[in-house]
């Protein structure tokens, strides 16, 4: 099947930001991805080009501090609900192939009636103050590769298996790197009630689950990682489920496990002083 691409997430990030994310369909080949991403007034273009041949990215914050889509405005105002921004962006596989695949335009502001979009806009704003002011953590999302570089020391491109259980070149994922740039973002970390501990082959294993609850970008999906930034504990999600207002996100909301301290997934280098919060 030929590579594809999809938008998966357009928020605004107020007042000034755009934050986009997207998935890569059928990343069969082994290697770097290239990316174009375009943005326009409408869904028919003409399309401005933000950033071309940006490599093995998944997510894009589009700043309009200076780039006003109304003149007549001389500034960017996205709470109006007069305008929409649309996005494109384009993928262009390790082989080389011209074209790649370009995903559909997709609007800043999903299709709601004027009072449920000025309602999901309120509760994403004071969820954000209520996270980093008052009730949040600081929490370093990382997630999981899916497409890029096959680990050259574990993978096994015949079984398309893995050889090692604790690779520090993929951690256990099969993509060199495992893991993309973290993103720091603000959440709510529940305490567990309980601890269960099974006995396996490898000795006895404790499972702390806990439930994370964070705002809506990064987008999270299982297997991605959660770090609680000050005392650097370290999830794993097992289910990641999503607050909606009529089929748009609010908030998301992640089912996780504690990860034993031993765990590779500990290895991973990660410098808060260089990540800036998305926020």
């Amino acid at each position: 099947m030929a590579v594809g691409i999809r938008i998966t997430k357009v928020t605004p990030v107020y007042p000034y930001q755009v934050y986009l994310q997207w998935d890569v369909l059928n990343p069969e080949i082994s290697g770097s991805y290239t990316f174009i991403v375009t943005r326009s007034a409408s869904s028919e273009g003409p399309w401005d080009t933000l950033i071309d041949g940006a490599q093995n990215i998944y997510n894009y914050i589009d700043d309009l501090r200076n780039q006003p889509i109304n003149p007549a405005d001389g500034k960017i105002h996205l709470f109006s609900l007069q305008r929409q921004i649309y996005y494109r962006v384009q993928v262009i596989p390790p082989n080389g192939c011209a074209y790649g695949a370009i995903s559909d335009p997709h609007p800043l502001m999903p299709e709601l009636a004027p009072l449920q979009s000025g309602l999901r806009r309120r509760l994403q704003h004071d969820e954000r103050i209520i996270f980093a002011r008052l009730n949040g953590v600081r929490i370093i999302v990382l997630k999981r590769r899916f497409w890029g570089v096959r680990c050259p020391d574990c993978y096994d491109p015949i079984t398309r298996g893995l050889t090692r259980e604790q690779c520090l070149t993929c951690y256990s994922t099969g993509f060199t790197g495992g893991y993309w740039d973290p993103v720091v973002t603000f959440g709510r970390v529940n305490t567990p009630i309980n601890v269960n501990v099974q006995t396996t082959e490898r000795g006895v294993q404790e499972n702390a689950p806990h439930v994370v609850t964070l705002l809506d970008i990064p987008l999270i999906q299982d297997k991605d990682l959660i770090i609680e930034a000050e005392s650097n504990t370290r999830h794993v999600v097992r289910h990641a489920i999503r607050t909606e207002l009529r089929r748009q996100s609010v908030h998301q909301q992640a089912q996780t496990t504690l990860l034993e301290h031993n765990a590779v997934e500990y290895h991973i280098p990660v410098d808060l002083r260089a990540i800036p919060p998305i926020l």
